[in-house]
């Protein structure tokens, strides 16, 4: 079960939000699938309807629940190791499950690849033998990029190591009438799961994007299931609206953004739910950062002792019952002390996933509600895959840009004369009262990288008092990517591109891997310039760390 729990200064808000979804009637119009909630035209009522397939997709999933578990037996009987190649929603909740779950006893070890790095892919190619491995394309699209790179790469990897029917060794999630669906006929897949066509990305979780590689690695998927299903009556058209967490929650995210001026949504979990924050993070960032709005999300950020939180800031923590741990509530008790609304949603199992994942979709629809705009699009995504696309061309034409590999890139909106030694004053004095600073990192995460750029992060988020987001690219692309180019502006982007340790061919393709990344984080680039945004582009050289390092010692 889940407890919810609020400190008195978010209470307040919740109320407030509350008061602004009863007189949409939001939870009577949400469960009758009624448009008008977030738009009046009619082409985007259209278009909203055709995505709400997620709202009890646990029952859609629950009758195909012996093909799932069916298969996973297949799999736990053939294979050592399972990689699931996606991106976004189709890689985001498979992430989750592996870090919360872990590895299960006696089931093949999942893991989830949602890059073009191709040090990362190395990295994942050292874990497993090809042979004995499953390999998950999942793509909703079918046809996204990085996935359909990882499937050459891979395809040609099992080839190499003997197998004689190499589609044995793949699977697809997909919908129906799709090119990976074709695909996935054509080279003989070992199976192919359709999903509802009217299911989005992020809003995947409980379908068979999330189901499938949770099964495959073991975990009791019927339970998972069962509970989501127990515990949405008490977020469904029925429940009393003060006791129904997911309206609470997206009451108050909602509200804190359009009466207070707070949108900075910073995430606190437990350790071993730190990944759900990535896939709220995603859920969040991409459903409401559009029209010149957005709420931040916030993830992976530390408390901080003795830090003066600006009023930007609201707080929801994700904890476990029974957690004992004398220092965080001492921090948070000191939120109390200055006035930042906490909401904290506490879960008892691993098992309240399946609900904790409902909770958050039901309440970052309601939060579009009372945003007024459209949670079920993400019209800038495209920009930044336009933009590699002119960039992918000319590689393949033998025409490599000289910006990809340039020391430092600035935007229209910064002067040019931007050096290494005076970066921290330059981006100190690009910040106004609201932004925030972004991370975006196209390199392998390493041990010693992954400590050198959390630390970049709060010595940048100490000097400047700013919340400071940070991701991974391409994946944030598919996450953060989408506010970042769709909210009213007040980002900092900070991108770093780097050489490869060791490059890799993409099979069938006139690039490599590095180049692959290296044009994403290019035409994320130019994609943030051509919205009009602040951003700076740091090339990086060979080992990282000490670059880093180098980087980090400026602030």
């Amino acid at each position: 079960m889940m407890n919810i729990y609020e400190n008195p200064l978010a209470d307040g808000i919740i109320r407030e939000g509350l008061i602004k979804l009863e007189g949409l009637s939001f939870n009577t119009k949400f469960w009758a699938k009624d448009a008008s909630l977030w738009k009046q035209d009619k082409a985007s009522q259209d278009f909203i309807v055709q995505f709400l397939g997620w709202q009890k997709v646990y029952d859609w999933t629950l009758e195909r629940l012996d093909e799932v578990i069916g298969f996973a037996q297949d799999v736990q009987a053939n294979f050592k190791h399972c990689v699931v190649m996606g991106m976004g929603g189709s890689s985001l909740a498979p992430e989750v499950f592996r870090t919360v779950f872990g590895k299960q006893e006696g089931w093949p070890e999942l893991l989830v690849l949602d890059t073009t790095n191709p040090d990362w892919i190395s990295a994942a190619r050292a874990q497993i033998d090809p042979a004995r491995t499953l390999f998950i394309f999942a793509s909703k699209s079918g046809g996204t990029v990085e996935p359909s790179s990882q499937f050459a790469y891979f395809w040609d990897e099992v080839k190499k190591a003997g197998v004689e029917e190499p589609g044995k060794n793949f699977a697809a999630i997909t919908d129906p009438g799709t090119g990976l669906e074709k695909l996935a006929q054509q080279h003989k897949f070992r199976h192919t799961f359709l999903n509802p066509a009217d299911i989005g990305g992020r809003f995947s979780a409980l379908s068979f994007f999330g189901i499938v590689p949770a099964a495959i690695m073991g975990i009791d998927v019927r339970r998972l299931l069962m509970v989501a299903k127990e515990q949405a009556v008490s977020f469904g058209p029925e429940a009393s609206v003060k006791d129904n967490a997911a309206l609470k929650l997206g009451a108050y995210m909602g509200a804190c953004y359009v009466n207070h001026g707070r949108d900075k949504l910073t995430l606190l979990t437990a350790k071993n739910l730190a990944s759900f924050g990535l896939w709220a993070e995603q859920l969040v960032a991409e459903s409401t950062g559009k029209e010149s709005k957005g709420i931040v999300p916030v993830a992976g950020e530390k408390l901080l002792a003795g830090f003066d939180y600006h009023e930007d800031r609201f707080f929801v923590r994700l904890a476990v019952a029974d957690e004992e741990d004398k220092k965080l509530r001492t921090l948070l008790a000191r939120l109390d002390e200055h006035e930042a609304p906490l909401f904290t949603i506490e879960v008892s199992s691993e098992y309240d996933l399946g609900a904790l994942f409902l909770l958050w979709e039901i309440a970052t629809a309601a939060a579009g509600a009372v945003l007024a705009i459209n949670p079920f699009d993400q019209p800038n995504v495209q920009e930044a895959k336009t933009m590699t696309k002119d960039v992918l061309a000319k590689l393949a034409q033998g025409d490599i840009p000289a910006e990809i590999a340039a020391p430092i890139l600035v935007s229209k909106e910064i002067a040019d004369d931007v050096k290494m030694d005076t970066l921290a004053q330059d981006i100190y004095s690009l910040l106004e009262s609201n932004d925030y600073v972004a991370l975006l990192a196209y390199v392998h995460p390493s041990r010693e990288v992954e400590n050198a750029l959390q630390t970049l992060r709060e010595k940048i988020m100490r000097r400047t008092k700013r919340a400071v987001l940070f991701g991974y690219g391409p994946r944030y692309l598919h996450s953060t990517g989408q506010l970042h180019k769709g909210d009213g502006n007040n980002g900092v982007f900070i991108l770093f591109s780097a050489d490869p340790e060791k490059d890799i061919q993409i099979p069938g393709q006139q690039y490599t891997f590095g180049q692959l990344c290296n044009a994403q984080a290019l035409g994320d680039f130019r994609a943030l310039e051509s919205k009009g945004r602040r951003v700076i582009k740091l090339h990086l050289t060979q080992p990282l760390a000490p670059c880093i390092r180098k980087i980090s010692d400026l602030f």
